[in-house]
């Protein structure tokens, strides 16, 4: 069963997710305070403990988690302790979604006001100065291009940035975005 989530964590999750996957969130809700990665694989079900590994490299890589090396003076072997590390996480998480939005008010810009034209078969959208080198015929299949209406792609993209800018200024208000909650 999901846990529900609030508006940070939602946003949160869904960027843990393209990082790692499924697997990702499943480790990051059942990390808790702590835990080796025999825990985890016993808390996630994952199947294979080289799955869960993998991921938590992906994490640590990414600055959501962190740990630390243990060494067992009978056998020899390092046990590695995963913990959250919700500020370097949350602020890492922060610099990708201002540089997202950075990129979509880019695109935006560029988008407006101009001109696209696209062929039947929607090979390429090209601009205006680009059609016309190419004899507003499709440089892929060498139809016809035709006019191309962007207006639901602003729209897109205007939703994204506005879903951006509210997460940026919920991020401001709020100095913990977590509540005091671990993921």
């Amino acid at each position: 069963m999901k846990k529900r989530r609030d508006f940070f964590s939602q946003h949160f999750y869904e960027y843990i997710s393209q990082i790692t996957g499924d697997a990702g969130v499943k480790i990051l809700e059942n990390i808790g305070d702590g835990a080796t990665d025999e825990k985890i694989l016993d808390k996630t079900k994952i199947p294979k403990m080289a799955e869960i590994r993998a991921v938590l490299n992906q994490l640590h890589e990414n600055g959501v988690v962190d740990y630390t090396r243990e060494k067992n003076l009978t056998n020899g072997w390092f046990t590695y302790t995963w913990r959250f590390n919700t500020s370097r996480a949350v602020q890492n998480f922060m610099v990708c979604k201002k540089r997202e939005y950075e990129q979509l008010l880019g695109e935006l810009q560029s988008q407006e006001g101009a001109m696209f034209y696209k062929c039947s078969k929607g090979c390429n959208k090209l601009a205006f100065d680009v059609a016309i080198e190419t004899g507003f015929r499709c440089p892929k299949c060498n139809l016809k291009l035709r006019t191309h209406d962007n207006a639901t792609e602003i729209k897109t993209m205007n939703q994204r940035i506005q879903a951006i800018q509210k997460l940026l200024e919920y991020t401001q208000q709020n100095n913990n975005p977590f509540n005091g909650i671990s993921p």
